[in-house]
């Protein structure tokens, strides 16, 4: 059994209906700030008896009011759960929910009419209001919530809500039972009772002179008839009063078994102590339950940011953990995650990720049912890290191919959204990622913003897609050379091709195929440079060539021809030139950049650093230009560069 869908309507951030699948196991929700993820969880809370944090009360907070002058917030919220993968002992106990059905059905109704305090709710289970509700159905399905700002000491401490005392009762309630059946104590009550009886008569302790004299002072300050007798004892009989006094203590050493050594919890650090508190959570959740000591059909975590106090390498150890324990169907334990950790996004399979975006109308879409044909998973799951999976958390995507553009782009775009957009300056401003692909990997990670269809040799993509703006940006890849061959096919001459307009060759990028298969596409585009690739085009346009260049004497480590050759071309007007003379000069631009001497990473930095710091003026390609526009919806720019 598990949580399959929430709808929610009229609820915080969703004004019109929201629906979220989820999957059986783990599921991790990603998205920018404002994208509704603690809404989702505050959602599920309000159905529920959270044994953490009790139930959530309704605020007028919880009702949607739009960011508008004069906008009223919602007349009602209604919040509705629907349950799957039922087994027999499920479909019997929450039959009133089924009606009959494979689907378990749990329905939330708040009116915005607040009377003393409170807010009218109708909570009922199936899909008929009239139907007969048994509250005590919702104490079968055991919710727990674990807040982002935890103070996980106060929860290990000693004391009512102790977590160590819920796990100890947890693992005694069959015994508990019996013992009060038969009218006799708990086994730890036995001894606690033993004990106390031992220390009252303690001669050298003097615990009972001190009762006496205690018993003393009262008799002769108000009488025989008013006073009241004494006991000075250890700690109470009753087992819920003895467990809630015992204390958690560590040691940061598995394998120590000196008592004498272990520190109280205010002395470990805050991420040990998050560590420890998830780990009491997890301790009571997967209790084998059997028939007669049962408490539960189901049991759901909801987690916001478990990454709190944590460096990489524990989130990644805590996430894994919480997978194998989603995943064990004997534990029958569903894991709700929200996070805006880029590290749990990289470590977690894609089949697990629930992408949110926001907007007018906010979106979920699971990654699992974005019909990836299983190649594509695999392929992202390995390649997604830490710097890829912010295209997961951005309000837009550009997926570049190499290093030079992922330094690049974002600096041109500085000048190109310039007066574009009021107040946004860069693509950051936008909420917008330039996601670095290491190679033409356009295909694996665009089947998650648009389905793929004719494609030759590959299954037509149906799926869902995420619904935010991606751009790719692509090299042609001309030939490099045109050979002539003889008729016995031997290579009798070789010239070298240096595109300019009038004499641009078909590329040989195999990502090309994708422009046509995309371009009718809602959210995907792949902009390809027009003469070869991005140093070369950059070199194409305008004078970039001489500031090019440039830098390149900078950086070339020897004199010689080579550096006289390029402070050559730095110190010539490249505005007016023929375009196959900037055709030759971007040639052996490109192929200095190219050189180990330089490379392309470190010529980028070199570039982007001065385009960042206004010391060079450069003119961007317009194939950068459109996806740049497009990717983040200014229209008419676009527009009227492709005209």
């Amino acid at each position: 059994m598990h949580l399959k869908q929430l709808s929610v309507d009229g609820f915080r951030c969703f004004g019109e209906q929201f629906k979220i699948v989820f999957g059986s196991g783990l599921n991790v929700i990603v998205g920018e700030n404002g994208a509704g993820k603690t809404a989702i969880i505050n959602a599920i809370r309000q159905l529920f008896q959270d044994s953490e944090s009790g139930r959530y009360s309704v605020t007028n907070d919880d009702f949607y009011c739009a960011f508008e002058a004069g906008a009223q917030q919602a007349s009602y919220f209604a919040i509705t759960a629907n349950f799957g993968d039922l087994g027999t002992r499920e479909k019997i106990s929450l039959l009133p929910w089924t009606g009959g059905s494979d689907t378990a059905q749990l329905n939330l109704h708040v009116e915005n009419n607040e009377i003393r305090g409170r807010f009218r709710r109708s909570l009922w289970g199936g899909k008929s209001k009239s139907s007969q509700f048994d509250p005590e159905l919702i104490d079968l399905i055991h919710c727990i919530y674990l807040p982002p700002l935890r103070d996980a000491e106060s929860k290990l401490t000693n004391g009512r809500q102790s977590r160590v005392s819920k796990l100890l009762r947890a693992l005694n309630r069959k015994e508990l039972k019996e013992c009060r059946k038969e009218n006799k104590l708990h086994p730890l009550e036995e001894k606690i009772k033993t004990f106390n009886k031992e220390l009252a008569d303690s001669k050298h302790l003097s615990i009972k002179g001190a009762n006496e004299l205690i018993k003393n002072h009262l008799e002769q300050a108000i009488g025989r008839h008013f006073g009241q007798n004494t006991h000075i004892q250890f700690a109470e009989n009753d087992f819920t009063r003895i467990v809630e006094n015992l204390r958690l203590l560590f040691f940061p050493d598995m394998s120590t078994t000196d008592q004498n050594l272990f520190r109280t919890l205010n002395q470990n650090s805050l991420g040990y102590n998050n560590l420890l508190y998830i780990a009491s959570i997890m301790a009571e959740l997967t209790l084998c339950d059997n028939e007669e000591n049962e408490q539960s059909l189901f049991k759901i975590l909801l987690i916001e940011e478990p990454e709190a106090h944590l460096h990489p390498q524990l989130q990644i150890r805590l996430l894994a953990h919480l997978k194998k324990v989603a995943e064990n169907e004997t534990s029958n334990v569903q894991v709700i995650v929200t996070t805006h950790s880029t590290v749990l996004a990289s470590a977690v399979d894609i089949d697990s990720i629930i992408h949110l975006s926001k907007g007018a109308a906010p979106g979920a879409t699971p990654l699992r049912m974005c019909g990836l044909p299983q190649n594509s998973k695999d392929f992202i799951n390995r390649w997604l890290d830490v710097t890829k999976s912010n295209l997961l958390f951005a309000s837009g995507v550009i997926l570049v191919e190499g290093i030079a553009e992922q330094m690049l782009i974002p600096v041109l775009a500085q000048n190109v959204l310039k007066d574009q957009v009021e107040g946004k300056k860069c693509l950051a401003d936008l909420g917008v990622s330039t996601i670095n692909l290491n190679g033409i990997y356009f295909k694996h990670f665009m089947r998650l913003y648009c389905n793929l269809k004719g494609l030759a040799g590959e299954e037509d993509q149906e799926g869902l897609n995420i619904p935010i703006r991606c751009s790719g940006i692509t090299d042609l890849d001309p030939p490099k050379s045109k050979k002539t061959k003889d008729m016995n096919g031997k290579v009798i001459k070789e010239v070298m091709i240096n595109p300019y307009d009038g004499n641009i060759p078909d590329g040989t990028n195999h990502a090309l195929k994708l422009i046509d298969t995309i371009s009718d596409s809602v959210n995907a585009r792949l902009y390809v440079s027009k003469y070869k690739t991005l140093e070369y085009d950059l070199a194409m346009q305008g004078a970039n060539a001489s500031v090019m260049a440039d830098i390149l004497v900078s950086l070339w480590p020897t004199k010689g021809k080579i550096k006289t050759g390029l402070s050559r071309i730095s110190r010539m007007d490249w505005t007016n030139k023929s375009p196959s003379m900037k055709a030759y000069a971007a040639h052996l631009i490109l192929k200095r950049i190219d050189d180990d001497n330089v490379g392309k990473g470190l010529f980028s930095q070199v570039l982007a650093d001065k385009i960042s710091k206004n010391e060079v003026l450069i003119e961007t390609p317009d194939y950068i230009k459109r996806s740049i526009y497009w990717v983040c919806s200014i229209h008419c720019a676009e527009e009227k560069i492709n005209d």
